[in-house]
């Protein structure tokens, strides 16, 4: 079975990331965005490089934007100019890209692809398919789970179990047992073993600022701890699951 990790954004924070992959012998792809956005303290070039010696660099763009949203033109740029710009700090090519907001379609996939890079990964939850490289979907998000933590928008209060009900009918569809959704950490181990049991590949990922702000350390390392004890289970960079 395979396990692999991705995270977005390239803040400070995911140090505290790469710490807990290492301390498992775990792998992750990081995908980094170079501005600073909302006030988040960014990764240093000379921690890009650390990080790149035992994990993945992948791109995220330069500004962040919904590449759905601006011309065609600005998003070639968005594109190609993050490629160069991880490439110039890692010395090493970068293979990989992820769509902000999980947003893309056909004409930014093909720019992504004609970009040069081999995959791209998508926000798209619950199974992890990589049946089409440049569509690569994942399996958790590591946020709150069944209720919310933050309301940041006024109908959240009226919503405290959205992230419950917005997953529901597709973590049952995979068989997950109600017994699971108790905790976002007993979901993970659920989706986990389904995915052993398939031998598929499981793929959590998420934002090491938000896993800060939300205070999911705890969670997350009990999760990696989890995984490190099973059996026959291979740790992977994202874009080795393409070969």
């Amino acid at each position: 079975m395979i396990f692999t990790s991705s995270w977005d954004d390239g803040t400070a924070e995911d140090m505290k990331i790469v710490a807990l992959l290492d301390k498992y012998n775990l792998k992750g792809t990081f995908y980094i965005c170079p501005k600073i956005r909302q006030g988040k303290q960014v990764l240093t070039e000379k921690e890009i490089q650390t990080i790149s010696k035992n994990h993945e660099i992948g791109a995220h763009t330069l500004h962040h934007p919904n590449l759905t949203k601006i011309s065609s033109k600005e998003a070639a740029q968005e594109i190609e100019e993050s490629k160069s710009w991880i490439e110039s700090i890692t010395k090493k090519p970068c293979t990989m890209f992820c769509y902000p907001y999980g947003a893309w379609s056909a004409s930014v996939k093909d720019l992504v692809m004609n970009a040069g890079y081999k995959g791209a990964r998508t926000t798209e939850d619950i199974h992890c398919d990589c049946s089409d490289p440049y569509l690569l979907s994942t399996t958790l998000q590591v946020r709150p789970f069944p209720m919310r933590k933050e309301h940041s928008k006024w109908w959240h209060l009226l919503d405290p179990l959205g992230p419950l009900r917005y997953k529901f009918f597709k973590l049952r569809s995979s068989n997950v047992p109600l017994s699971a959704m108790s905790s976002w950490l007993s979901l993970a181990k659920a989706l986990f073993l389904i995915a052993k049991e398939n031998n598929e590949c499981f793929h959590v990922w998420g934002h090491s600022s938000e896993i800060e702000k939300l205070n999911m350390w705890n969670d997350l390392d009990a999760l990696f701890a989890f995984i490190a004890d099973q059996n026959d289970i291979k740790s992977l960079v994202n874009s080795e699951l393409l070969s």
